[in-house]
């Protein structure tokens, strides 16, 4: 009967253990997590502000464009004013 017990003890001190070894792990996982949504926050963030800077490039350029446009559509004139001289 003394081993019976001595045997039951010996297996709840290792359930102990290993419940104790799986709650640190989750607890490493935990703050594994917690570390991985912080650099995805801090992405999202960074791609916001590339976005933003890229629609404000994109803005700038097609108005660069326009003007180009335009200069280039006034010169083709000049050019055919010189040419029927």
């Amino acid at each position: 009967m003394k081993d019976e017990i001595q045997l039951l003890k010996t297996g709840q001190e290792e359930l102990r253990l290993i419940t104790s070894a799986i709650r640190d792990r989750q607890e490493e996982t935990d703050a594994k997590l917690e570390a991985l949504c912080l650099d995805v926050n801090h992405m999202h963030g960074d791609l916001v502000r590339i976005e933003q800077k890229l629609d404000e490039n994109e803005s700038e350029l097609r108005g660069d464009v326009r003007f180009l446009n335009h200069r280039i559509a006034d010169l083709e004139m000049e050019v055919e004013k010189l040419k029927n001289r």
